[in-house]
């Protein structure tokens, strides 16, 4: 009768956390950029099931004693790319990341949304620091009003200012979030010497909204039905307390 309760308690603590993430992908479904996020689940404390009697001890199967939240993984893989017509909007095609450097070091990033600082610097939209160029330092464009082809090479009346950088990673699996869509890495990023992009173009979340809608209804139906099976083991043992007193 306990094992039920444990049982059921953290069933709910697993649907809970995954309906967490399934709200904020939803949130973000139209964030530039942005990547699903996905709670996986695994098992702990197994016990292998045996059938008794008095001349067998077979066992019939194992038997999970309770449910966790295991990690939340990040899904990387490319969202929409789309047309917005803005001269400082870049969208990486394939793999890769802009880097740029943050209060606390680089941040990696696929918001190709920028700006330009008060001396002329490409600047992240949402991070605020200046985006890393190919030659390792931030790129100074001066204006508004600058040329880019498909490699992130950057000319102010045909003369060339810079380069974009984009970074890429053995194992993805090593990013940390670092708020804002942005990741840190603790080390690995290789530079990538031929990017593909696409000039005046925006990436797109990678989300499904009728997928996270989909899945937001099935967790709450699993939700609902551990909180109403806890409700009922509560109100058993409820009644065998009772009874036995009465005994």
């Amino acid at each position: 009768m306990v094992r039920g309760f444990y049982m059921l308690g953290s069933g709910m603590l697993t649907q809970t956390r995954k309906l967490t993430a399934t709200s904020n992908n939803l949130a973000n479904v139209e964030t530039a950029g942005y990547k699903r996020n996905v709670v996986t689940a695994t098992n702990f404390g197994n016990i292998m099931v045996h059938r008794l009697n008095n001349q067998t001890n077979a066992p019939i199967g194992e038997m999970s004693m309770i449910t966790l939240a295991d990690k939340t993984s990040v899904i990387h893989s490319q969202g929409n790319l789309k047309e917005t017509g803005r001269t400082m909007d870049f969208a990486i095609e394939g793999e890769g990341f802009f880097a740029v450097q943050g209060q606390n070091g680089l941040v990696y990033t696929r918001n190709g949304s920028f700006n330009l600082d008060e001396q002329g610097y490409l600047v992240s939209s949402d991070l605020g620091g200046r985006v890393l160029g190919a030659n390792g330092g931030p790129i100074r464009v001066g204006t508004d009003q600058f040329q880019a082809d498909a490699q992130g090479n950057i000319t102010v009346d045909n003369t060339a200012v810079g380069k974009l950088a984009v970074f890429g990673f053995a194992d993805y699996n090593t990013l940390k979030p670092a708020g804002r869509n942005a990741y840190t890495a603790a080390g690995g990023a290789q530079q990538i010497q031929n990017p593909q992009m696409k000039w005046k173009n925006i990436e797109g979340s990678n989300i499904d909204a009728a997928q996270e809608m989909t899945d937001a209804i099935a967790i709450q139906r699993g939700l609902q039905t551990c909180s109403q099976a806890l409700k009922m083991y509560d109100q058993v043992l409820s009644r065998s307390v009772t009874e036995i007193g009465k005994i």
